[in-house]
């Protein structure tokens, strides 16, 4: 018990991070479809940058947010599939908490950047919906006691 529990932890501490790199990732590139104005940057705090990458932000087309919704959604999917295959897949806890994690942190995003009205209802349950996904994908089903586990075969 102990140690599925530690598993579950590294596992999702794992996934997190992974996930994190793969949606900046996407985030990344999806400036190269929808450019940062020039002398605005993604990571400088000061205030006129931020004044400025906010007015960016309003300006964006719908395609710009899809693609944000995108980099989210499978930052997120990535993580939990990352989190069950470091935690042995017994149990979905460890994609349950990637998805929590991605939750509170597109809750967050929305309070600080400015998105179209209809971004949360799209973006905040695709976390969820992900994780979960990647979770009951990836999780070892239980055998009867001495029974090998089948093998999936695409088609049947």
């Amino acid at each position: 018990m102990t140690k599925q529990i530690l598993m579950t932890g590294i596992g999702a501490a794992v996934g997190i991070v992974a996930g994190m790199v793969v949606m900046m990732m996407l985030h990344m590139a999806s400036t190269l479809v929808y450019p940062l104005p020039d002398g605005v940057d993604f990571m400088a705090q000061d205030a006129e940058n931020q004044t400025r990458l906010k007015e960016w932000f309003r300006s964006l087309p719908t395609g710009a947010f899809l693609l944000a919704i995108a980099s989210h959604g499978l930052g997120c999917m990535a993580g939990a599939c990352v989190a069950m295959l470091a935690s042995q897949r017994r149990s979905i806890v460890p994609a349950i908490i990637v998805g929590v994690f991605f939750t509170v942190g597109g809750i967050m995003n929305l309070s600080s950047i400015p998105h179209p009205a209809w971004f949360p209802l799209v973006d905040l349950p695709i976390y969820a919906i992900l994780a979960l996904l990647a979770g009951f994908r990836l999780r070892k089903r239980k055998q009867p006691h001495g029974e090998q586990p089948a093998l999936a075969v695409s088609g049947d």
